[in-house]
This record gives C-alpha cells, sequence and structure tokens, in this order.
C-alpha cells in the first residue's frame, strides 16, 4: 500500500493576546503553601485578570531562618514568571517571611529578576488595606506560633498600628495551618476584644479565612482584612485596575 502524503495549510491568523489582558500579576509561592494560588484565582474576576505563578524552597518547620532564607530565591523566581510576556505586578507570597526579609528587599530581589515591573507582599498590602479605612487600631488573628505572631506585631507596630488584642492558634507549618477550619476564624475574631478596633486582619497566606470574610464583617461590623485579599487587591491596584470584585469584604467590594 503506497503512503499518500497530506497536504499540508498553513493558516495565518490574527492573534488577540493571552489571558490577562487588562492586568497580570506573578505569584511566587512557597513550595508548602496549599492555599494562595487557590484563594488568587476565586478571586481572579474574569478572564481580563490573569495569575501566573511559580513556587520557591522552604524549608519546614516555619522558623526566623527559613523564612529569612527565601531572600536567595526570589530573584531567580521571579525570571521564569512568563518572561515572554507582559507581567504587571508580581506578589511575594508570604506574610511572615515579608515581615523579617523587608518589603524593600524584596522589591530589590524580585526587580533583578524581572526588571520594570511593581511588586509587593501581603504585609506591605496589609498596611495599605489598613490606610484605606484609617485603621490604626486593629485586632489581630494568626495561625502562628507566638513567636511568629510577634514578628507580624512588630512590623505592624512599626507603622504606628496598635491592637486591641490578639489571638494565635500556635502552629508552624503551612500543612497544618492549611487545615485549620474557617470556623475558627470567625470564632476567633468575635471572641476577640472589638471595642475601639479600627479592624481586624487575619494574618497568613496559608489560612481557609477567605472563605469568611464577609460573615465576619456582618457579625463584628467591622472590615476585614486577610492577607491573599489584600495581596490580590494591591496587585490590582498596582496594575491600574478600579472596578469592584464583590464577595470579599469592604475592600474589593467597593470601587477604589
Amino acid at each position: 500500500m503506497n503512503y499518500v502524503s497530506p497536504v499540508l495549510h498553513e493558516t495565518l491568523l490574527e492573534l488577540g493576546e493571552p489571558y490577562g489582558w487588562r492586568a497580570r500579576i506573578g505569584l511566587i509561592v512557597l513550595s508548602t503553601d496549599p492555599v494562595i494560588e487557590r484563594d488568587f484565582h476565586k478571586l481572579t474576576p474574569d478572564d481580563s485578570v490573569a495569575v501566573f505563578s511559580t513556587r520557591i524552597y522552604l524549608e519546614t518547620p516555619n522558623t526566623d531562618r527559613t523564612f529569612l532564607a527565601l531572600a536567595e530565591e526570589l530573584e531567580p523566581a521571579a525570571g521564569l514568571i512568563i518572561p515572554d510576556s507582559r507581567l504587571d505586578a508580581i506578589v511575594f507570597g508570604c506574610t511572615s517571611a515579608s515581615t523579617l526579609i523587608g518589603p524593600d528587599k524584596i522589591e530589590a530581589l524580585v526587580g533583578r529578576g524581572r526588571p520594570g515591573v511593581k511588586v509587593t507582599n501581603p504585609a506591605t498590602a496589609v498596611l495599605a488595606a489598613l490606610k484605606t479605612f484609617s485603621a490604626r487600631r486593629i485586632a489581630l488573628v494568626t495561625p502562628y506560633t507566638l513567636s511568629m505572631t510577634q514578628n507580624v506585631m512588630r512590623f505592624l507596630a512599626d507603622d504606628g498600628i496598635t491592637f486591641t488584642s490578639v489571638r494565635a492558634a500556635g502552629y508552624d507549618t503551612d500543612h497544618t495551618i492549611g487545615s485549620i477550619s474557617a470556623d475558627f476564624f470567625v470564632e476567633a475574631a468575635k471572641a476577640s476584644v472589638l471595642e475601639g478596633a479600627d479592624a481586624i486582619f487575619i494574618s497568613c497566606t496559608g489560612t481557609k479565612a477567605l472563605n469568611v470574610i464577609e460573615t465576619i464583617e456582618s457579625a463584628t461590623g467591622l472590615p476585614v482584612i486577610v492577607s491573599n485579599q489584600a495581596a490580590f487587591w494591591h496587585a490590582l491596584t498596582l496594575t491600574g485596575w478600579s472596578a469592584a470584585v464583590p464577595g470579599f469584604g469592604q475592600l474589593l467590594r467597593e470601587k477604589w
């Protein structure tokens, strides 16, 4: 039987753009984090906004030393995020490590890997979010150990934030943090000292707190800020996005 070569046709297409034609957010995720990518994709309102992620290694359990070691990985990680396409902002996805490494150093290291792209992190984003509510006194809830919670407190206090109460669950791995029920954060927020508080902040990119922001806001009457919500919001603002993203609390529900 004789083989007959098919006739090949090449079609020239008029190309549009990949997903994220209005805003493209890069996300540097810890190797151990089981939550932040899910949350960022859940927060994405439609295909005009896109999230592109890469991961960096984190030794466990979480300590100051292991978080500080992440700084060495930021530059090469940033260079891996859709290097041949436009990128508008990059988020380093760890609240605790951001308080230890420092926002300025994070911005410099990520900028070396991806020059010209705006950079943020959850710690910086939370401060920006608190400012939108003129919130200077907060109730803090964390899934961390007391030591890691104190790192976050110091970072916030350096910006003039004070606390009506602080509640910590006591965990030191992302797997256990990601396994905490969302109901814990509802009950911890409601049990906090809320008199005199301007807002509630739930720290860590590895929690299920995104799911219950509006439940807590309804129960307490206070704006609720969580790490992933704040980081996504801040990245969007850096891209120039100004539309509301409903369903995830006052911060994203209102146009800004």
